[in-house]
């Protein structure tokens, strides 16, 4: 298997891991921040496992990398919280447009029509996957979404900068978000006569892990672009597995966004890779 396509499906295995989310995080009462703390202690923990220690090599794209991956999650919980959670899937998901014109500002990597296309064709279907619960939102929430999909462009964009490496700065991010785990100590719904709850948490931890385990492994086989284009594929995951698991019927655009999705994001994967990709 060429490397273009190896990067190409660690980077679904990333988006099928951080997909489950959704349908944990729904059948979890604990407030955002106790739920962000939780995971990412897990998260943490896992990570640093698979890595075999917890020292990591700072450089400053290691720390600009780790800063985007904290506040990528500390931001998206917070325009949750203040706007519908379609729009701020979607607003966050304009991520693959800021890690083009990153790439393009920082490395003078030009998009080509082919990423420009292919980006189109996502955003087109996320939107149409979250139609139905598209509001007006709110400017403070919208604006954080917005600004989630900055960070988030970081934990793609950072990969390429010199003496960077996605394992620290995941691992990183992680640890800078474990504090808030301390929350639990004040939110009413933490019992530890629910070790149901406990393990949803646990489950929770164990798809953050997963998602920035694949990333990481996946930066060295495909482009940032290429890795942020194919990320997509988690918000289409996000409403199959609560429709799966809690029964909510998605509606005809969902199902119709989805598709367009997928079958880019397949199309794309399976073309030959191209110098920049």
């Amino acid at each position: 298997m060429n490397k273009n396509r190896l990067g190409a499906l660690q980077v679904a295995a990333a988006a099928v891991s951080w997909s489950f989310a959704g349908v944990l995080g729904k059948s979890l009462p604990w407030n955002s921040f106790t739920i962000n703390g939780m995971r990412s202690l897990v998260a943490a923990l896992l990570l640093a496992l698979a890595r075999g220690t917890p020292k990591v090599r700072l450089t400053r794209g290691t720390l600009l990398g780790a800063l985007g991956v904290a506040l990528t999650s500390v931001l998206f919980m917070a325009a949750t919280k203040l706007t519908s959670s379609a729009n701020a899937i979607v607003l966050q998901y304009a991520m693959p447009v800021f890690v083009i014109l990153f790439s393009w500002l920082f490395f003078g990597q030009k998009p080509s029509p082919r990423h420009l296309v292919i980006a189109a064709f996502i955003m087109a279907g996320v939107i149409l996957c979250s139609w139905d619960g598209l509001t007006g939102g709110n400017p403070l929430g919208d604006g954080l979404a917005i600004l989630s999909a900055v960070t988030f462009s970081l934990v793609f964009f950072c990969a390429r900068m010199p003496g960077a490496d996605p394992r620290d700065y995941s691992y990183l991010g992680m640890v800078l978000c474990a504090p808030f785990a301390l929350n639990a100590f004040f939110d009413p719904a933490v019992s530890l006569r629910q070790p149901l709850h406990w393990l949803i948490a646990l489950g929770l931890g164990v798809c953050l892990a997963g998602g920035y385990f694949f990333i990481s492994k996946s930066m060295s086989n495909v482009s940032p672009i290429s890795a942020a284009l194919l990320a997509n594929l988690e918000p289409i995951l996000n409403p199959v597995w609560v429709f799966l698991f809690l029964g909510e019927q998605p509606g005809a655009l969902t199902i119709l966004g989805s598709a367009i999705v997928l079958v880019t994001a397949t199309v794309y994967s399976l073309l030959p890779a191209r110098e920049g990709d």
